[in-house]
């Protein structure tokens, strides 16, 4: 898996990680699937976006993406989600407390 991650990363945005930890996991929609969340450090911080896989790729920090999830600009994926817990884990790090709900989701918290 570790392999995998490193090389779709690289592939798919033109960063390096070096750091790599599994966290969780959950199923994915698709039969006989799953969806691994992993947290990674960058070794490289420039991103090469390859627009077959990815519209678009930036880094954001702390104070960006709450504020985006706040104002409603930067949508993040429902509480339910390895996604979100992963956000959250990152954000918790600062102190800052976890998000408020994702506006319009029906979906409930972890």
């Amino acid at each position: 898996m570790e392999q995998a991650i490193h090389r779709e990363i690289l592939e798919e945005s033109g960063v390096r990680l070096g750091e790599l930890r599994y966290i969780g996991s959950q199923p994915w929609p698709y039969p006989r699937s799953l969806m691994l969340g992993f947290r990674a450090r960058a070794t490289s911080r420039e991103i090469i976006v390859d627009a077959d896989e990815l519209a678009w790729g930036r880094w954001y920090s702390r104070a960006a993406v709450r504020a985006g999830q706040a104002d409603g600009t930067l949508v993040l994926p429902p509480q339910s989600s390895i996604g979100r817990r992963l956000i959250e884990d990152w954000l918790g790090e600062d102190g800052g407390g976890p998000l408020g709900p994702v506006p319009g989701s029906e979906w409930g918290g972890l």
